[in-house]
């Protein structure tokens, strides 16, 4: 696998006043502490791993889900293509980004204005090929744009259903020859592609997809993973893998997971 560096915002004015996904729901209660604490948790637990490959960008009032850093941009060897978003709610994230990854020296492309692309939600880096969701959020265009950044194979996937919105909500590069998926999220002609990647695919249920099991990372060899994703760590367990369960369970509530939390620079 990549190695990468990871690029964190605190979640200082995470707030849950809108609904733009299935799993948001104002009338239920969030818990803003907790949602910090659990954030400083995972901060920890990836500087505990590496910390010279761990950095924190300030957060800025008025962008209340940029904790949700890399649904704008995708990164590899210090390029990043930035995209925009679905929801005018979240537009205002993208420009602070840009911002902050040319301050890194990152060298930056912009997709069209009236082309959607939501980033690392939609993108990752496998072997030496991109993995690219459209459909929902993000529009197939975008891959073009991904292929002339990048210079890289790019292998898209159309996003059947509306509550797997981002192609990391249901499909997970565990390493060079294993992908985790959800089987329900994906079209007859996007299994194919999935069959013809010659790896091993390894299904989940839906209950283990709505816990966000496919929203994990994998970071200096361990699988980094939702506590409450307990059958799918028993089966990676199994198989072999280190695996470090943590809770963002305030997090789930607005429809972000371990990998919407981290933005992975691939270097």
């Amino acid at each position: 696998m990549h190695d990468k560096e990871l690029f964190l915002c605190p979640p200082l004015y995470l707030e849950l006043k809108y609904e733009i996904n299935p799993w948001m729901d104002t009338s239920q209660p969030f818990d803003k502490q907790k949602a910090h604490e659990q954030w400083w948790t995972l901060v920890e637990l990836y500087q505990k791993l590496a910390p010279r490959k761990v950095h924190i960008l300030p957060p800025r009032k008025g962008l209340t889900e940029l904790c949700f850093v890399g649904d704008s941009v995708f990164a590899v060897q210090n390029k990043a293509l930035y995209g925009n978003f679905r929801h005018p709610e979240r537009e205002p994230e993208r420009h602070y980004v840009v911002e902050m990854m040319t301050t890194w020296g990152f060298s930056g492309r912009f997709v069209p204005q009236a082309i959607r692309y939501e980033g690392s939600g939609e993108t990752m880096l496998w072997r030496d090929s991109i993995l690219f969701g459209f459909g929902q959020r993000s529009h197939e265009e975008a891959r073009v744009f991904l292929e002339q950044t990048f210079h890289r194979k790019v292998h898209g996937f159309e996003m059947e259903l509306e509550r797997f919105y981002h192609l990391d909500t249901a499909l997970f590069p565990l390493d060079d020859d294993l992908i985790v998926y959800f089987p329900n999220a994906f079209g007859p002609i996007d299994t194919e592609t999935l069959n013809s990647l010659d790896c091993e695919l390894l299904p989940i249920t839906e209950e283990e997809a709505r816990g966000f099991a496919c929203n994990s990372i994998v970071f200096e060899d361990h699988v980094i993973t939702h506590t409450e994703s307990k059958s799918f760590i028993r089966t990676l367990q199994k198989r072999g893998y280190s695996v470090i369960p943590t809770d963002i369970s305030e997090f789930l509530k607005l429809g972000g997971g371990l990998k919407c939390l981290t933005l992975q620079h691939y270097l």
